[in-house]
């Protein structure tokens, strides 16, 4: 059947409508899925120029403020505490008393002491008389028996060896005896003065005293409360304990400054010399050794830094959650006005440095192996270079490149509100892509700030 002339016309219409509404769906899709956006200006690889200046590598931790020399002083005797002689915050000297307990019992020992040496005194003084009285006989038995005597007749002969028959002992025998009881006296009155310096130094227990200068940052007892007769407090380990002659009942005292858990009567801290200690992953570790020097920012003193030195590392480490990290100590130069202990600080060691050296950024450093390269700017190609100190964000090249050489950026780009945030002209600061000495902002890029080092 064939349709009119105005029925095909209509049909017509309809098709071509069709057709234009399946090209612009095409093309839609076309531009939404399939073509890629024109670069952007601000995203294309920019080039900076090789520089010349000071690079640093460093490592970077954060710890806490200790005291560098603690101690937790105990009674050494036990007894009620009748006396609390000093409070929290106050400042002491070595040998300050902190506290007392009741001496009674410890001064009644001393008087029974003093008592038994007085009498083993005395017998010392009696024996040696004895001893000197039978000397004295022996030596007037050995002039008779040598000097001529007369003859005697049976009477007196008789009347001789009754009185020999009445002496006990013969003048020898007396010497030995009495050298023996004054040897016995001497031995007994040693014992005696061992007694009374025993007596003496429990009585001198009776008032604690602190064996190192510092300052009161805890008090553990109080007044009534019973104290002492345990072993000396515990205090910060570190190499070695050291007490005080003549202070009694103190605990041991350490120069690293580890925290630890307190058993003495009170806990001092000498505050005039703080010090750091923080822990280092171990492959951050092995890259620092005592002498080097160190920078130190407190999270309560932000944008201020102060300079330290790494006084120790410690040979032992300590494993957290299959982590292992070594403790390292550092001393402050200058101790910072308003520091406290247990602030958080933050440190970095500086692990080697390379004075007026050619670097590049290390983002624009590919490696492969122990194969360095470099791609030049504008097409140049990649370069193979030689490295040296290899800092955080820049890198020291020994070979391969000369100043001002232009070389392309391999990570990400550079957009134009970083640049002026490069930190140009700062000497050594490696993190948050800061520049050596002389900068890298030059070659119209606004710097190359932002980027970090692998």
């Amino acid at each position: 059947m064939v349709l009119p002339r105005h029925k095909l016309r209509g049909l017509s219409f309809v098709n071509v409508a069709l057709v234009a509404m399946v090209a612009v769906i095409a093309l839609t899709a076309y531009f939404l899925f399939f073509k890629k956006d024109p670069p952007a200006a601000g995203a294309t690889r920019p080039s900076v120029a090789v520089a010349r200046g000071e690079v640093i590598a460093s490592v970077s931790s954060s710890g806490t403020l200790q005291s560098s020399q603690t101690a937790s002083p105990q009674f050494e005797t036990s007894g009620t505490v009748t006396q609390v002689l000093v409070k929290v915050g106050q400042v002491v000297a070595k040998g300050a008393a902190i506290a007392k307990i009741d001496p009674s019992a410890a001064e009644r020992q001393l008087r029974i002491a003093q008592q038994n040496q007085i009498a083993a005194v005395n017998s010392v003084t009696a024996a040696e008389e004895t001893l000197g009285d039978a000397q004295d006989a022996l030596d007037a038995a050995e002039e008779a028996s040598a000097s001529p005597s007369p003859t005697p007749t049976s009477g007196g002969s008789q009347q001789s060896q009754s009185q020999g028959q009445g002496q006990s002992q013969s003048p020898q025998v007396a010497v030995s005896n009495a050298e023996a009881s004054l040897a016995k006296a001497k031995a007994d009155k040693e014992q005696a003065d061992q007694n009374v310096e025993a007596a003496q130094a429990a009585v001198d227990a009776t008032t604690l005293k602190a064996p190192i200068a510092g300052t009161i940052t805890a008090i553990n007892g109080s007044v009534g409360s019973v104290s002492g007769g345990s072993s000396s407090g515990a205090s910060s380990s570190g190499s070695g304990s050291s007490s005080s002659t003549g202070s009694s009942g103190q605990g041991s005292t350490s120069s690293q400054g580890s925290a630890s858990t307190s058993t003495g009567f009170a806990d001092i801290a000498d505050l005039k010399t703080l010090q750091v200690v923080a822990a280092f992953a171990e492959a951050d570790a092995i890259k620092i050794k005592a002498g080097q020097s160190a920078t130190v920012s407190l999270n309560a003193e932000p944008g201020t830094t102060f300079t330290a030195s790494l006084a120790s590392v410690s040979p032992t480490p300590t494993t957290t959650n299959g982590v292992v990290s070594y403790s390292a100590t550092f001393s402050l130069a200058k101790l910072p006005a308003n520091a406290r202990m247990g602030q958080t600080a933050n440190v970095t060691v500086q692990t080697a440095k390379a004075a007026n050296a050619l670097y590049v950024p290390s983002t624009a450093i590919s490696t492969s192996g122990s194969t360095y390269t470099v791609t030049m700017a504008n097409g140049g190609g990649t370069r193979e270079i030689k490295v040296g100190v290899r800092g955080d964000s820049f890198t020291q090249v020994m070979s391969g490149l000369n100043e001002g050489d232009q070389i392309e950026l391999l990570q990400g780009a550079i957009g134009g509100s970083q640049a002026g945030q490069s930190g140009q002209g700062r000497t050594g600061q490696q993190g948050g892509g800061q520049f050596p000495a002389g900068g890298l902002g030059g070659a119209g890029n606004g710097g190359a700030g932002g980027f970090r080092g692998r």
